[in-house]
């Protein structure tokens, strides 16, 4: 009876260690795909709600703007007490308290204190303001347009801020992976040569330079292993995961592909899509209806108001209404130059952001001429280091040979081994580069997407 307890225990112990195992390996995230990466950037960053943020903050400044085309009505209470003989005779009358008895003298030369509660509504109406509401309103749609389009380039710059950080990790695992082979090889390199020094076949001098060799490629992996961390920390602050959040990843660095366009192609493109671009030829407008808004300062402004009141010694109490209502035209006559001076701001910003374009479009051409150069100068670079990855390795299985047929000295041994780790590494730093080219230029020409190619399928391209 006592063995079967003892087994159900035991089974009851696997059963739930097993629960718990399976429970850690569901709750282990898996490893994320590059577009997997770039949506929950998209929803997760910070930064990007910033950007969005200040796109409701523009549309807001329209309906505020649109304001000025309907009329305003505004309401208050208020209460006064006091014994000027002026307010208490003119509350008395707003009261329709006034009485016969008021008129004596004393009373009115030394009245007793009055309370009075004011209630009044009072409207407005703009009938004409010389196309001030107007140009307000034409401004602020304007910047609201411009908004979004800034927005649209907030995002494209998080994908490819994400594109950096993710390959980023991908091709910092590799190093990694690169400077474990390349220990391992310098651990048995030692092993060998300290076999070698007590067969006599080799001085000791060689066993020390081993060693420090496999000293230098120990930090070497050390290093790769921080740069891992680090690579992944930051991608995770990329996606808004929030502090120390180092997440995995799934992609691989491609081999480089031909381009499918010439850089004239690309810089057409982007003239006419790259949303950077369109956000200043809107805000180029905004400014030419801010000008137009600073010189209707100069004309007339016709309006109606209204107003209704009621005052009462108490609330609820006996009171009296009244109500006044006209009309009014305001024209400015002389404000010491200041509506001059704001039209020439204005027409001053209007020219600034005329240049800015100007200087912003030559730059977007040069941006798309350099991201092209890069990508085809990543990917040549790449085509001639998977050469040398695998002549560097040819080679140094030779001088490995040749070291230990005392053909060589332990320095070419060693020199080999750094060369085979430099090509593995500059053929990934190859990759990489052509990775984050491809994204740059398409957020170059403003087509870097969520749906862009170069996201691949699971993330590879």
């Amino acid at each position: 009876m006592k063995r079967t307890l003892g087994i159900g225990v035991l089974v009851l112990f696997l059963a739930c260690a097993g629960g718990r195992s399976a429970a850690a390996q569901q709750a282990s995230p898996a490893p994320l795909t590059l577009r997997e990466a770039v949506g929950l950037a998209l929803a997760h960053n910070p930064e990007l709600a910033a950007s969005r943020d200040q796109a409701q903050a523009a549309r807001a400044q329209v309906n505020q703007a649109r304001a000025g085309w309907f009329p305003r009505l505004d309401a208050s209470q208020g209460f006064t007490r006091g014994d000027n003989p002026i307010y208490v005779f003119g509350s008395l009358l707003t009261q329709r308290q006034f009485t016969a008895a008021n008129f004596n003298l004393s009373r009115l030369n030394a009245p007793t204190p009055l309370d009075n509660f004011q209630t009044q509504i009072t409207g407005q109406m703009s009938l004409f303001d010389s196309g001030r509401t107007h140009f307000r309103e034409q401004g602020a749609k304007k910047m609201a347009t411009a908004a979004d389009y800034e927005t649209d380039q907030a995002r494209q710059d998080l994908i490819l801020r994400v594109v950096r950080a993710y390959y980023g990790v991908v091709v910092a695992q590799e190093d990694q992976k690169a400077a474990e082979q390349a220990l391992e090889t310098a651990k048995a390199n030692q092993q060998r040569v300290q076999t070698m020094t007590q067969a006599g076949l080799v001085v000791s001098s060689d066993l020390l330079s081993a060693e420090v060799f496999r000293a230098q490629m120990q930090d070497r992996e050390i290093r790769a292993q921080n740069a891992v961390e680090l690579a992944r920390l930051n991608l995770g602050r990329e996606l808004g995961l929030g502090s120390g959040a180092m997440p995995q990843v799934a992609g691989k660095l491609a081999q480089p592909a031909a381009a499918a366009r010439d850089a004239a192609a690309w810089e057409k493109i982007a003239l006419a899509e790259r949303p950077a671009l369109r956000a200043a030829e809107i805000e180029a407008q905004a400014a030419g209806a801010n000008r137009k808004l600073a010189k209707a300062d100069f004309g007339p402004q016709i309006g109606l108001f209204a107003d209704i009141e009621r005052d009462a010694e108490a609330l609820g109490g006996p009171s009296g209404t009244n109500w006044t209502a006209g009309a009014r035209i305001d024209l400015n006559l002389f404000a010491g130059g200041a509506q001059k001076s704001r039209l020439a701001q204005a027409a001053a910003l209007e020219s600034e952001a005329g240049h800015q374009l100007e200087w912003l479009r030559s730059g977007i051409e040069l941006e798309v001429r350099q991201a092209y150069l890069d990508g085809k100068a990543a990917a040549e670079r790449a085509a001639a280091a998977h050469d040398a990855v695998d002549q560097a390795a040819d080679s140094l299985r030779i001088i490995q040979n040749r070291y230990q047929a005392g053909l060589v000295t332990i320095t070419e041994l060693l020199r080999a081994q750094t060369a085979q780790l430099d090509a593995e590494t500059g053929y990934l730093a190859a990759l990489h580069d052509w990775q984050v080219a491809r994204a740059e230029l398409d957020r170059a020409a403003g087509r870097l997407t969520l749906q862009s190619a170069l996201l691949g399928q699971g993330g590879n391209p």
